[in-house]
């Protein structure tokens, strides 16, 4: 009596632990199995303690009930659990329960004497208060035995099958769900051929059925998600496998994975976060890139790929994730990245309808994104209006032509510097797999264009500015040579000729030099000038400092700046004329008494080689221009109503205000 509730009760704790899985197929034919095995054993006891003849036949009659329903669950979860679950549909379930309900059906009306086909006689007889039963079968009970063992059999041959099929932990898990299975059955055999006790001893065996049942779901997860998923999983793959079931719990693992996360078998069917780090079980659940710290320290980069796992009915039972490592593939990015974002060049890359993809950090820096480079959709409104077309010329060449470069001079707008000339160096690689897009390398080619042209006037000078003296000095010579008394005047002519070769090459030396500066000191604006004023020739030319400054810059190329307005203002106003010089707030300025200049000169006024003057090289104003730059400063001309022409300088810091003496040259007039 006490093996049968021992029984009932194992039988109801197994069912109570495997309640959580009654979302499942399997877990609710599981549940189903060891509530009918619990019942089956509980009736047995209340129909061994029934002290009357009509409770005694009432419980006789009632435990077919769970009886019949054992079989029927047992066969329903052997074919969930094998993975022959396609057959496990309600119109099976329904034809596999007709037997049963008939044979219910048939000892109720078997106990109201209604025909004897399950017993032709049935007694009752008590000895010491247990109850024992003395009963004729009929042949309906012969059926339902046949139906029985050919139901039990097939659920043991679908198991066997399922055993020798899988592997490790599922092979264990199918042998112990076997032998639970069997031992009912084998009970129920020798019971059948021998008697052996007043109790039906099969309601007994559910004790160990049952606690082979715990077995299972306790260390071999019988009820995690199918095993199925197995065979997705290669024991010796070199990535790391891991099958997570539909309550986000562990259901496998492969070594590789163990060994990765160092994860035991004793962590299947806990809950991911209890096996895992949060960033783990956030990239499982996501199926992102994963970066794990290995023993050593050292970083490595996981791509997911989780893929979902479907039974025979295409119902989701869980999620594979296979774990590629790309940690080769991410060093190579992080060094191609490195390479590119520290380049000096701007690097884009454009999808086939001109759109950026790509804008490297360099490129952003230079042009001034004010938002995430990656939300840069066009280069049109960094790119000068004068070169739109010939960027879109550019770009369709190299849509046209994949196997070559297509080259271009474009102006794009640096966000410090304005305009800047690059040369522009398209490449298709749309058929490239991992680039998908145009890339565009442009280099900065302003200074390099400004050497050019420097270089093509300094070719002009030699070739016509310093010809043309040259000539006239050679042809007084001649006559010198030719004279038996040189001429006073030829001589002078060659002086002269020598004179303003003298000044062209100190002009073109100046101008060459315009885009360096020595070591920087502190300056005072109005020494520097007056130094200067002594440096020209000024005939009555008159010199007025109005303020001083003081400044950090390079004195003798100040020095050079100062001579060469001087020099201007005299050349085009004349030896009469009245220069100012004075500070302003960031900077300077040098103004003259002269008439100006016309508007139509200004535009070009320090350009290489313009002048107004019959004798000019054109290069004063240019040297300003290169002096200012090379300082950092910028030099701009102002047109004051009666005050003649004033060059101002703007962006010099000063080092302090200066209280100094009023210069020699402008004491009188204060």
């Amino acid at each position: 009596m006490g093996a049968l509730f021992l029984a009932a009760a194992i039988s109801a704790g197994v069912a109570s632990y495997g309640w959580r899985y009654r979302d499942e197929p399997s877990g609710r034919w599981f549940i189903a199995l060891t509530v009918s095995a619990g019942c089956w054993s509980l009736f047995e006891a209340f129909f061994l303690l029934a002290d009357s003849p009509f409770t005694r036949l009432l419980w006789f009659a009632l435990e077919p009930v769970p009886a019949e329903s054992s079989v029927f669950f047992t066969l329903l979860f052997a074919l969930e659990i094998a993975g022959y679950e396609r057959w496990v549909s309600r119109r099976t379930a329904a034809l596999l329960a007709v037997w049963p309900v008939l044979t219910i059906a048939g000892v109720t009306t078997n106990a109201l004497g209604v025909h004897a086909l399950l017993w032709e006689s049935l007694s009752f007889a008590t000895a010491g208060g247990i109850t024992a039963t003395e009963v004729v079968p009929g042949p309906l009970f012969w059926a339902d035995v046949v139906y029985s063992y050919v139901a039990i059999g097939a659920a043991l041959v679908v198991l066997g099958i399922h055993c020798l099929r899988s592997r490790q932990i599922y092979r264990k898990q199918a042998l112990v769900l076997f032998v639970a299975i069997l031992t009912p059955a084998v009970v129920g055999a020798v019971y059948l051929l021998r008697p052996f006790m007043p109790a039906n001893p099969i309601a007994v065996s559910f004790a160990a059925t049952s606690s082979l049942l715990a077995v299972g779901l306790s260390r071999y997860r019988i009820l995690d998600i199918s095993p199925i998923a197995r065979d997705l999983v290669i024991e010796r793959m070199a990535d790391p496998v891991i099958v997570v079931d539909r309550k986000a719990r562990l259901a496998d693992s492969n070594p590789a994975a163990r060994a990765l996360f160092d994860v035991s078998h004793s962590s299947l069917g806990s809950a991911l976060a209890d096996a895992f780090d949060p960033e783990t079980v956030e990239a499982l659940e996501s199926g992102g890139e994963l970066r794990v710290v290995d023993d050593n320290g050292e970083a490595r980069h996981f791509e997911v790929d989780r893929s979902a796992v479907t039974d025979g009915r295409d119902a989701v039972r869980g999620h594979l994730h296979i774990l590629h490592d790309i940690t080769e593939r991410r060093v190579r990015e992080r060094w191609f990245r490195a390479l590119t974002e520290n380049a000096s060049d701007l690097i884009f890359v454009l999808d086939a309808d001109g759109s950026v993809t790509y804008l490297s950090d360099s490129a952003a820096q230079t042009l001034g994104t004010d938002e995430d480079p990656s939300e840069v959709q066009s280069l049109r409104r960094f790119l000068h209006p004068d070169d739109e077309d010939a960027a879109i010329e550019t770009f369709r060449e190299a849509l046209q032509r994949p196997d070559e470069d297509a080259t271009a001079e474009l102006r794009f707008r640096s966000s410090t510097r304005g305009w800047r000339v690059f040369g522009v160096r398209c490449r298709n690689l749309l058929d490239d797999p991992v680039v998908g897009g145009v890339v565009v390398n442009a280099q900065d080619v302003t200074d390099r264009r400004k050497h050019e042209q420097q270089l093509e006037t300094f070719a002009n000078v030699v070739s016509h500015d310093l010809r043309n003296p040259l000539n006239v000095a050679e042809g007084y010579l001649e006559l010198v040579k030719e004279a038996d008394r040189p001429d006073p005047d030829h001589v002078e002519r060659i002086e002269s000729a020598h004179e303003r070769m003298g000044e062209i090459i100190a002009d073109v030396l100046a101008l060459a030099r315009g885009g360096t500066v020595d070591e920087h000191e502190t300056v005072s604006l109005d020494a520097v000038a007056a130094e200067a004023w002594t440096n020209v020739e000024t005939g009555a030319a008159t010199l007025d400092i109005e303020e001083s400054a003081s400044f950090d810059a390079d004195r003798t190329r100040l020095l050079q700046l100062f001579e060469n307005l001087f020099r201007n203002s005299i050349e085009h106003v004349g030896d009469g004329v009245t220069v100012t010089v004075g500070a302003t707030p960031d900077g300077f300025f040098v103004a003259d008494d002269g008439p100006g200049v016309p508007p139509a000169d200004r535009p070009k006024l320090f350009e290489s080689g313009f002048t107004t003057a019959d004798d000019g090289t054109g290069f004063g104003l240019a040297i300003v221009r290169t002096i200012a730059d090379a300082h950092g400063w910028s030099v701009g001309y102002e047109d004051v109503a009666d005050a003649g022409a004033r060059f101002v300088i703007r962006g010099v810091e000063r080092a302090g205000d200066s209280a100094q003496e009023p210069s020699p040259a402008s004491s009188d007039d204060a």
